[in-house]
């Protein structure tokens, strides 16, 4: 999926993305609570809708471009009912009940495919039953092949942070090794629903190359670490706080250079560990995924910034970056031409391109012709 452009409105919190228009790679640029997180998190709540989610309050429209080459626009809005209104959190009758469509509109390469409104739904220019109004029509219709390839291509977003995944996310969690059997090539592994975590350990399992990358290109930033397994822990390692059930589910450990045991997942360095994670994400996520990324540089050393950053710039595979971003390294190193400086004026937050402050027409250092104005400073346009 690339993500071509997006306009957002939350009505229930009273603010607004104007349209706004991505590259292959976006920097997200701009003062603190301008609104660079908001903009991630409106791109995942459209994926949580398009996967059949309801969230109240919400209008947008969205135009993307699948890995196939399918141009789609979608445009949509939920019922407001208030500013605590939140289905999957809320009450137990707010579940039971959670906030509809008001109307929805699908396009597909500029053909109308979908139409519906509170009282009807069309689709392919007739009209047909009406469906559940609290899931999106990406959702309800996603076997129908003219839909199928947009839900898919929402599947491949991911809102990477990592900030506790090394020790809740996974203590928690049921162990995998009943699906050993279920992957039988690297592909497989790629294009799967699994925790990033999990295809780590999967890859590891069938030995693939793959995984030895990772392992290298892990090993070349931390020339201090020698191996690296994903198996699980050994019973002496585990201690009384786990659960007899999670004996059999597979930890990430490390041995370095010159220690005798390995390092379990949860004393991995934060830094080290979302290293890793970022690694195996660029190497195991399938074409067309969209990685959201807030606050990149945070829990990594310059050296992972440094590196990490160069990983993403050149990437070969059809992956796209949304990425916000406060570090000098990581704005210098990316092109001016891929910011977005974000500026907010009440609840209005708009994106505009470095070039439109005449950033880049001169010999003088981008980053510090953006530095110096006002809108980066202020956070204003």
């Amino acid at each position: 999926m690339r993500l071509l452009s997006l306009s957002y409105k939350d009505v229930s919190f009273n603010w607004e993305l104007e349209k706004s228009y991505f590259n292959e790679l976006t920097l997200l640029v701009g003062a603190s609570g301008v609104g660079k997180t908001l903009i991630l998190k409106a791109i995942n709540n459209l994926k949580d809708v398009a996967l059949g989610k309801s969230n109240n309050g919400i209008e947008w429209e969205v135009e993307f471009m699948t890995i196939e080459g399918i141009h789609y626009k979608w445009t949509g809005e939920f019922e407001n009912r208030g500013r605590f209104i939140f289905p999957d959190f809320d009450s137990k009758e707010s579940q039971k009940n959670p906030p509809s469509i008001i109307r929805e509109k699908i396009f597909r390469n500029d053909i109308e495919i979908v139409n519906r409104s509170e009282s009807e739904l069309f689709f392919k220019g007739e009209k047909t039953l009406k469906l559940p109004q609290q899931k999106s029509i990406i959702y309800l219709l996603k076997e129908e092949e003219v839909i199928g390839a947009a839900y898919n291509a929402f599947n491949k977003i991911i809102f990477s942070d990592q900030s506790d995944s090394q020790s809740v996310n996974l203590v928690f969690r049921m162990p995998n090794l009943t699906k050993l059997n279920k992957y039988e090539t690297i592909e497989e592994i790629k294009k799967s629903d699994e925790q990033i975590i999990d295809k780590l350990f999967f890859c590891y399992q069938i030995k693939d190359k793959v995984f030895f990358q990772i392992k290298d290109r892990f090993i070349d930033i931390f020339p201090n670490v020698e191996d690296i397994k994903v198996e699980p822990l050994e019973e002496d390692l585990m201690g009384d706080r786990f659960f007899s059930f999670l004996k059999d589910s597979p930890f990430i450990q490390i041995k370095e250079v010159g220690v005798d045991k390995w390092i379990q997942q949860t004393k991995i360095s934060s830094g080290m560990f979302r290293t890793l994670i970022h690694i195996s994400e660029l190497y195991l996520s399938p074409e067309g995924t969209i990685f959201l990324i807030d606050e990149f540089e945070n829990s990594l050393g310059i050296n992972c910034i440094d590196e990490l950053t160069t990983d993403i710039l050149e990437s070969s595979k059809q992956l796209q970056f949304i990425i916000t971003s406060h570090h000098p390294y990581i704005i210098n190193n990316i092109h001016f031409s891929n910011w977005k400086l974000v500026t907010r004026k009440a609840g209005i937050v708009k994106t505009k391109n470095a070039q439109d402050y005449n950033i880049g027409d001169s010999k003088h250092e981008a980053f510090m012709q953006l530095l110096q104005l006002e809108e980066f400073q202020t956070g204003q346009e």
